[in-house]
């Protein structure tokens, strides 16, 4: 199989591969007898739902057929390691032609930044040798580490499943170039969604959230370093906490009128100290809060963990039933929670 930006990680499943540029457009400069790489990507693995986390296989049933295209317009680094060399790498933008489809364009990214500084047509050329490639996005991300915080959606090839794990390829003297298979990308943190609905039929007019919107509170303080890219950020339990915001402006209105709000986690073990959610929210446009606590919850990294509330009026007072839709069987159940 082939394989934030904020994606995510989650646009429409597709089937089809990104090359760098056509072969006669991107071997317009030569390689002083090198090799040109040119690299290839069929997308990312959506977000596998949260109930799939007990899954622990390295050949994980659910990526089947579950690739989608990367955004128009991703960067994305290709690291090419030969043994205990210094990794080569080289940057690449997403676009896709009038009438043609997507391909990876060489380009120079800034590496403070993240903007794209130039694109060109001049590949990256390797010496003959077995060499280990793999990619990240943003390309800016990795600049001899990887160093990730809360709010951050991050995608890479990753050793933790077969599907995703970085591709090693021999490279021989005397090709003129080699086209590099890179297996899809995933993302390297967890991923939270929150559905807000109002129950028009039970006296909610109107439903917004307040400048604050989702907040989020005793996830895990600080940043991550990866050293390489293929490590994965492993789900422990931490005596330090921080709290996030998905803001109004991040909440966007779907076309049935729910609020819907995403980001991305750091990878925790929350199981002694519970997670807390609160909602601020505007219901018939009074200020509502609502609180609630998940308990006994794992966050691993390339899952997502979905919640739907709905909001109605019940006897004059403003109630929110929350369910986890990426629940396993063995969890279950939903939580009425009354303001």
């Amino acid at each position: 199989m082939k394989l934030v930006y904020k994606i995510l990680f989650f646009l429409i499943l597709a089937g089809v591969s990104f090359t760098a540029c056509e072969q006669d457009e991107v071997l317009e400069t030569t390689g002083n007898g090198q090799i040109a790489i040119i690299p290839e990507l069929s997308g990312i693995y959506a977000t596998v739902p949260g109930n799939w986390s007990s899954v622990r296989a390295i050949d994980h049933p659910y990526l089947k057929d579950n690739i989608i295209n990367l955004p128009e317009g991703t960067t994305l680094r290709l690291i090419a390691q030969k043994d205990n060399e210094p990794p080569t790498t080289k940057d690449y933008v997403v676009r896709t032609p009038d009438g043609g489809s997507q391909s990876l364009y060489p380009c120079e990214i800034d590496n403070t930044t993240g903007e794209i500084i130039k694109v060109s047509k001049d590949p990256l050329y390797l010496p003959s040798g077995t060499y280990t490639f793999s990619a990240i996005s943003p390309a800016h991300k990795y600049n001899g580490e990887i160093k990730i915080s809360n709010g951050e959606s991050v995608i890479a090839n990753n050793k933790h499943w077969s599907q995703t794990a970085p591709t090693r390829i021999e490279i021989k003297a005397g090709d003129a170039s080699k086209v590099i298979p890179l297996n899809p990308l995933m993302q390297l943190t967890a991923r939270m969604t929150f559905t807000l609905k109002g129950d028009v039929e039970n006296g909610v007019s109107s439903l917004s959230v307040m400048q604050d919107g989702i907040e989020i509170d005793r996830i895990r303080e600080g940043s991550i370093t990866l050293n390489n890219v293929g490590d994965s950020i492993a789900a422990i339990i931490t005596s330090n906490y921080n709290r996030i915001y998905i803001k109004e402006q991040d909440i966007t209105t779907q076309e049935d009128k729910s609020l819907r709000g995403e980001i991305c986690l750091l990878p925790i073990d929350n199981r002694p100290t519970p997670m807390t959610v609160i909602l601020n929210l505007m219901v018939n446009g009074v200020p509502t809060q609502f609180t609630y606590s998940i308990v006994n919850k794992i966050l691993y990294a390339g899952y997502s963990y979905d919640y739907t509330v709905n909001v109605k009026i019940k006897d004059n007072i403003t109630v929110a039933n929350w369910q986890e839709t990426s629940w396993s069987t063995d969890v279950g159940g939903g939580t009425t929670v009354t303001r």
